[in-house]
């Protein structure tokens, strides 16, 4: 079984620069458990629009290559983690 999550993101992204810290310290916890991107979607629109991504920052948990949870806008570490150990 094998879990990712991706991070999606802009520079000019106000709740990104609040979001990013947060989940770099969720997913580091994680670091065995899955394997973990971020994606700057003004230098990769095409990974934005192929997850169907329409706001950042959009946080999502994928398992097997299958998106399972997504989060629209800022989310708190706790559930960040309550994801985490729910998906592994």
């Amino acid at each position: 079984m094998s879990i990712s999550v991706v991070l999606f993101k802009s520079k000019s992204c106000a709740a990104c620069g609040q979001v990013e810290p947060i989940y770099k310290s969720a997913v580091e916890l994680y670091r065995d458990k899955i394997k973990s991107e971020t994606v700057d979607i003004t230098e990769n629109l095409d990974a934005a629009i192929n997850n169907g991504v329409m706001t950042v920052p959009t946080i999502i948990f994928f398992k097997d290559g299958k998106e399972v949870k997504r989060f629209a806008g800022p989310v708190s570490k706790e559930k960040l983690e309550e994801t985490i150990n729910a998906l592994g």
